[in-house]
């Protein structure tokens, strides 16, 4: 007899899983944050008003630890300290790792909109829109103290990258990899920490805010964008599309979200996209996709204790869901 362990959230059996709506900012109503990281016993916070928080979970410590112009989208967590990527025309990677941030300045004096910041170990990958025809790619090896440019990357006449969440940005393995969207929504994949670099057609619709707004990394083979267009919230048709080849090829997921997503991650066997109209679950490497949570959302991430942290539209509001498991047995 063959066993197949399937571990699901309460949530997803439509039972009640714990949860808890923080809002940080109860003063400022249009205040989110599309920057989230959980780390050690930290939750990192970059807002649109260009505010950067640490907040304790287990005191209820809010701490403000910089404020910068403009809104910051995306947070890492690394050896030397916390990595801010602020975005706009003057994007910039700069790292709280004391009373006041190191800057990193703008290669060769240029504005860059920065769309992602991605950690791994020592190495630091940041990814921007194109300049003169060419995305925007710098890499570290030193934690972000130094960076390199990676050159000679084309992009495609309006191609670009969304900063919705800050997945749109990895390194996986020995890769770095993002995605592109708009007219041309692709695939890239540098192999060798980008030394040799592959792109692959992404199937989403073409046009003005169409396209793969995050990129999950399920494992060398399996990979999950999900996306859309953020303008049309509700539509179902090209908003999720699978790899189970590296990324050489993709189709359509069967059941697809329930509309535009902003995020997506992947937990113990569990694979969650969130975005404006609510939040779905898949459990098959993000083919179908069931309806979960409803509500207003933007970024996620899993804390060490394995609860799900959610950015919400409004009051820089966290929702915490704590994810009872359950072990279904199936025999056959």
């Amino acid at each position: 007899m063959r066993f197949l362990v399937l571990l699901l959230y309460l949530g997803a059996l439509n039972l009640v899983a714990a949860q808890e709506l923080i809002e940080l900012d109860t003063f400022t109503h249009t205040a989110h944050a599309r920057a989230l990281r959980c780390h050690s016993s930290f939750v990192y916070v970059g807002d649109n008003q260009g505010r950067c928080f640490s907040y304790n979970p287990i005191t209820k410590e809010l701490v403000l630890m910089n404020l910068v112009q403009p809104e910051l989208r995306d947070v890492e967590v690394n050896k030397l300290g916390v990595l801010w990527m602020q975005t706009g025309d003057t994007g910039k990677v700069f790292l709280n790792a004391g009373i006041q941030p190191v800057l990193f300045p703008r290669p060769d004096g240029l504005g860059v909109f920065l769309d992602g910041i991605a950690v791994k170990d020592s190495l630091v990958f940041a990814m921007g829109d194109p300049i003169n025809g060419e995305f925007s790619l710098f890499l570290s090896r030193d934690y972000g103290l130094t960076w390199k440019t990676i050159p000679g990357i084309k992009a495609e006449a309006s191609e670009a990258a969304y900063a919705a969440s800050g997945s749109t940005v990895h390194i996986a393995d020995k890769r770095l990899i993002f995605v592109t969207g708009g007219l041309r929504s692709r695939i890239f994949i540098g192999k060798r920490f980008g030394k040799n670099w592959k792109s692959y057609a992404l199937p989403f619709k073409s046009g003005e805010g169409e396209g793969p707004y995050s990129l999950c990394v399920i494992d060398r083979q399996h990979m999950v964008v999900v996306g859309g267009n953020y303008q049309l919230p509700n539509r179902r048709s090209s908003v999720c599309y699978i790899t189970s080849n590296g990324g050489k090829t993709w189709k359509e997921a069967a059941e697809p979200p329930f509309g535009y997503r902003s995020d997506v991650i992947h937990v113990q066997g569990v694979t969650y996209a969130c975005g404006s109209n609510g939040i779905d679950f898949s459990t098959d490497h993000g083919n179908t996709w069931v309806k979960w949570l409803m509500g207003s959302f933007i970024s996620m991430d899993v804390s060490g204790d394995e609860k799900l942290w959610i950015t919400t539209k409004s009051n820089l509001g966290l929702l915490v869901v704590e994810p009872v498991q359950i072990a279904v047995l199936i025999g056959d």
